[in-house]
C-alpha cells in the first residue's frame, strides 16, 4: 500500500496545480484508507485475534501519517524540518488502535514553535479525512514541566511511540523522562499508577459483572491491561511477553491473560465496526448484534448473548485477579524492610498455614500442604477470616492449583461441612470471605449447586448483575446491616430485627442458595432452587428444623415483594394466608430481612423508601396475626428485650416510668415495628394533649411525608382524619393506627410528598381544622 500510494501522490503532485492537490490529495488518500479499513474489517469478521486486528489499524494509520509529513514537507520547500519529530501517544502509541479510537499526536520540536507548516497540514489532512485527533505541540522542557505536573501526561509521554522525524530528538525525550521519573525513582510511578488503579475500581465499582459493562473503563476492562503495561514498562519490560520473562505469571495464568486481553480487544473492536464510532459500552441494546458479530448464536435453548456475557464476565474476572496479583508484585510493598517485618511477626496456626501482621500464608515446605490434608483449602479462608488479614498470592495461587482435591469425599466431610459453617457463624467479614472463595473457584467447587450461577447472564433490564453477584451483593447488603449505622427509617428497622434473629447462619445460607434454581432454564426458579438446595443442606449435616427453615425462605424469598407491591395490604383474607405459609414469627422476621437484601441486591436504585414502607407494612400486619394468640415463651422473652431498650433508649427524655407505661399500654408489636425515635415522636405528641384536644407532627422524607396524628378515639375518628387531611390536599396513601388501652390513639399517615417550607404551615392549619371538627365546630 505505501509505495503504491506514494507513487499515486507524486503522480497527482505532476499533474496538479496547487488548487487542486490539496482536495484530489485528500480524495485519494480517502478512497485508499477505506479500502484498508474494509480489508481490516473482513479479517475481523473471519475471526482474526483481537491483537491482530488493533496492529493493522495502527500500522496502516502509521503509514498515513509518514505519507502525510512527506507531502507536508514537499510542500513547504522539499527539506525535512530539523529538530522535529512526531510521536503516537495513547492506545496509538500502544500499537493498540481500535477502529474509531482517537489518535492522538504529540509533534515534538528543538525550539519552541506553535504553529509549524508541517504540523498544520498534517493535522488539516487528518481532520479531512474525519479522525478524532488529539495533539499537542511541544518542546522536551514543555514536556517535563507537564509530566511533573500532571501523572496523565508523564504516562502518555512515557509510552510514546516514534513514527517520523528526527528520531535523534525523540532518544532524547526518552532518555530526559527516564531520568527524571524512572530508573531508580520508578517506584514512586508504580506506587502512584497503582494507587490510581484502586480509586478507579472505587469510582467504576468494583464487580466485573454489570449488565452493561465499560470494556475499557470497568473493572476487568482494557484499562487493567494498560496499568500492568505502565508497571512493567517502568521496569523496562514490554507486555505482555515480560509477565512470563520476568516470572510474574506461570504459564497457565499468562494462557488466561492473553486470552483475557485478546477477547476484550476483540469485543471493543466489534462495538466500534458495529456502531460506527467511539462506543466502549455494551449497552444493552447492542449486546445481541456484538455477539452475534463474535460468532455467538443461539443453541439447545441458550441465547447466543447469554454465552457471549457470560464468556465476557469469565475473561474480565480472570484480567482483575491477574493485574491484582501483578500489582500488587510490582507495588513496592515488597521491600526489604516489610520482609523483614514479616519474618518477625511469623506465627503457625492450628492448621499448619502461617499468619504474620499482614497476610495469610504456606509454611516453607508447602509440596504437600494440601494434599496431605485437603481440608486446608476451606481453613485458610476461615484463618483470614478472623484474623483479619488477606491470602497473599502465592497462596491462592496454590489453592487454585489444588482445587481438584475438592471431591465427593470433601464435599460430603463433617469436618469441612464444619469450617464452613464457623465462617458463616462468624461475627464479620462472612460476605468478603465467600466472595474470596468464589473468586478463588473453592466456594463453586465445594457448592456445585452454586456453581451453577457463576457469571449467569440473567438477560433483562431488572438486574444489572449476573446471578453470583447478584447473590454475593445481597450478602454483603446483608452483612451491612450489623457493621453500618443507619439514620433512621426503614434500615433502622431492619437492623434491629435481623440482630434479633438468633441463626443468622440460617439466613446466610437462604441467601446464598435463594437463586439457585435459574441454572435450569424454564422452571419456576424458587421452587427448583429450594429442591437443589436440599442435597447441599443434607450433605452439611444441618438439624431437620434448620433444613426446613433454609427450604421454606428459598421456596418463598419472591412472596414478600411481590404482595408488598402487588396486592391490597388491607386484604385480611390475602394476609392471613401469607401468614400461613410463613408460619412462626422468626421465619417471617428472617422473610422479611432477606427480601430486603434480595431486593437492595438488584440495582442501585432499586431498593427504595416507598418499597421500604410497603413491606414493612406487610411484615407488621402478618406479625399481628402471627401473634395475635398467646405468644411462646421464646417470644415473650424477645418482646421484653424489645421493650427494654426503647425505654433505655428514651428514659433520659421522658423518664423511665412515663415510656414504660406507654408501651405497656399498646399492643404487643408496637414496640417491635416502632424504632425509639417515632416512639419519641409519639411521646411528644401525647404530653401536648394536654392543652389541645389534637396534635399533629409532620415528619419530612425524600420519597414522602408522614403525619401523626395523637388524640382520644372515638367512633368515625379515622374518617373524620382523613376528611381533614384530604381537604388539605394531602394525598394519604396508606396508614398505621395505634389505640392506647387509655383511649389514646396515634395515627400515622403516609402521604405525597410536601414541600418542606409548607410543613410548618400544613402542621398548624391542620392541627386547627381536626381541633374544630372534633368540637363540633364544623
Amino acid at each position: 500500500m505505501d509505495s503504491d500510494l506514494r507513487k499515486q501522490l507524486e503522480d497527482l503532485r505532476t499533474k496538479s496545480g496547487p488548487k487542486e492537490l490539496s482536495k484530489k490529495r485528500i480524495e485519494l488518500l480517502r478512497r485508499n484508507l477505506e479500502r484498508a479499513w474494509d480489508k481490516v474489517l473482513s479479517r475481523h469478521r473471519s475471526q482474526a485475534s483481537g491483537q491482530e486486528v488493533v496492529e493493522a489499524l495502527t500500522e496502516r494509520v502509521d503509514t498515513l501519517v509518514s505519507l502525510l509529513h512527506r507531502e507536508a514537507v514537499l510542500d513547504t520547500g522539499g527539506d525535512p524540518p530539523r529538530g522535529y519529530v512526531v510521536l503516537a501517544l495513547g492506545g496509538y502509541g500502544r500499537a493498540a488502535l481500535n477502529p474509531k479510537s482517537d489518535v492522538d499526536l504529540l509533534f515534538l520540536s528543538q525550539k519552541v514553535e506553535k504553529a509549524h507548516p508541517v504540523t498544520r497540514t498534517i493535522l488539516h489532512a487528518l481532520w479531512d479525512l474525519r479522525f478524532e485527533i488529539g495533539y499537542s505541540t511541544r518542546t522536551i522542557s514543555d514536556c517535563l514541566s507537564a509530566a511533573k505536573e500532571d501523572p496523565d501526561s508523564l504516562t502518555s509521554l512515557y509510552e510514546a511511540r516514534y513514527l517520523v522525524g528526527d528520531r535523534k530528538l525523540a532518544k532524547k525525550l526518552e532518555d530526559a523522562l527516564t531520568r527524571q521519573f524512572f530508573g531508580r525513582r520508578a517506584r514512586t510511578f508504580v506506587a502512584q499508577k497503582v494507587e490510581e488503579r484502586r480509586q478507579r475500581h472505587v469510582r467504576a465499582g468494583l464487580s466485573v459483572q454489570l449488565l452493561e459493562p465499560n470494556v475499557k473503563e470497568s473493572t476487568g476492562g482494557l484499562r487493567e491491561t494498560h496499568a500492568v503495561g505502565w508497571l512493567l514498562k517502568a521496569r523496562g519490560v514490554v507486555t505482555p511477553d515480560g509477565l512470563l520473562k520476568e516470572h510474574l505469571l506461570d504459564r497457565r495464568n499468562y494462557r488466561l491473560y492473553t486470552e483475557g486481553l485478546d477477547f476484550l480487544l476483540r469485543t471493543r473492536n466489534e462495538l466500534h465496526f458495529l456502531t460506527g464510532k467511539h462506543q466502549d459500552v455494551l449497552e444493552h441494546e447492542l449486546q445481541p448484534t456484538v455477539a452475534l458479530g463474535l460468532g455467538y448464536e443461539d443453541q439447545n435453548g441458550e441465547l447466543g448473548v447469554e454465552r457471549f456475557m457470560r464468556d465476557y464476565y469469565l475473561h474480565a474476572r480472570n484480567i482483575k485477579y491477574l493485574s491484582d496479583f501483578i500489582c500488587e508484585r510490582l507495588d513496592g510493598q515488597s521491600s526489604v524492610a516489610h520482609r523483614v517485618v514479616g519474618l518477625i511477626v511469623r506465627r503457625t496456626l492450628d492448621d499448619g498455614a502461617v499468619l504474620t501482621h499482614s497476610h495469610i500464608g504456606l509454611p516453607r515446605e508447602r509440596k504437600s500442604f494440601f494434599e496431605s490434608n485437603p481440608r486446608r483449602l476451606l481453613s485458610l479462608f476461615l484463618d483470614s477470616q478472623r484474623f483479619g488479614v488477606p491470602i497473599n498470592e502465592a497462596t491462592r495461587r496454590s489453592i487454585q492449583d489444588n482445587i481438584h482435591l475438592v471431591d465427593a469425599d470433601f464435599r460430603s466431610s463433617k469436618e469441612t461441612a464444619h469450617i464452613f459453617l464457623e465462617i458463616l457463624r462468624a461475627p464479620g467479614g462472612v460476605a468478603v470471605t465467600l466472595r474470596t472463595m468464589h473468586e478463588l473457584g473453592i466456594l463453586g467447587a465445594y457448592i456445585p449447586e452454586f456453581d451453577s450461577l457463576t457469571c449467569l447472564v440473567q438477560y433483562n433490564r431488572y438486574h444489572i448483575y449476573t446471578a453470583d453477584e447478584h447473590t454475593l451483593v445481597a450478602i454483603e447488603n446483608l452483612e451491612r446491616l450489623l457493621t453500618d449505622s443507619p439514620d433512621g427509617g426503614a434500615l433502622s428497622h431492619l437492623k434491629r430485627i435481623f440482630k434479633e434473629i438468633p441463626r443468622k447462619d440460617t439466613l446466610y445460607l437462604a441467601l446464598l442458595l435463594h437463586d439457585v434454581g435459574k441454572s435450569v432454564r424454564g422452571s419456576e426458579h424458587s421452587a427448583e432452587g429450594a429442591a437443589m438446595a436440599r442435597d447441599f443442606l443434607v450433605r452439611l449435616g444441618l438439624p431437620s428444623e434448620q433444613t426446613k427453615a433454609i427450604i421454606l425462605l428459598i421456596k418463598n424469598h419472591l412472596q414478600m415483594s411481590h404482595i408488598s407491591q402487588r396486592r391490597d395490604l388491607s386484604d385480611e383474607r390475602m394476609l392471613k394466608e401469607f401468614s400461613r405459609s410463613v408460619k412462626h414469627p422468626n421465619l417471617l422476621r428472617m422473610l422479611y430481612v432477606l427480601t430486603y437484601a434480595d431486593l437492595s441486591a438488584v440495582t442501585r436504585t432499586a431498593w427504595t423508601a416507598w418499597k421500604a414502607h410497603l413491606l414493612r407494612e406487610l411484615y407488621a400486619k402478618t406479625l399481628n396475626i402471627l401473634t395475635s394468640g398467646s405468644p411462646s415463651a421464646e417470644e415473650e422473652r424477645r418482646r421484653q428485650a424489645v421493650s427494654r431498650d426503647l425505654v433505655r433508649a428514651l428514659s433520659d427524655r421522658f423518664g423511665r416510668g412515663l415510656v414504660k407505661k406507654h408501651v405497656d399500654r399498646l399492643p404487643p408489636h408496637y414496640a417491635e415495628l416502632n424504632d425509639s425515635e417515632s416512639v419519641g415522636r409519639h411521646l411528644d405528641l401525647i404530653q401536648k394533649l394536654e392543652n389541645s384536644p389534637v396534635t399533629v407532627g409532620f415528619a419530612p422524607s425524600r420519597f414522602f411525608s408522614e403525619v401523626t396524628v395523637c388524640t382520644q378515639d372515638k367512633p368515625y375518628r379515622l374518617s373524620e382524619i382523613c376528611g381533614v387531611l384530604s381537604s388539605n390536599d394531602i394525598n394519604i396513601f396508606s396508614a398505621q393506627a395505634y389505640t392506647r388501652s387509655d383511649g389514646i390513639v396515634m395515627d400515622t399517615f403516609q402521604v405525597t410528598t410536601l414541600d418542606e417550607t409548607s410543613h410548618p404551615i400544613h402542621q398548624k392549619q391542620v392541627q386547627k381544622q381536626l381541633a374544630e371538627v372534633f368540637q363540633e365546630k364544623v
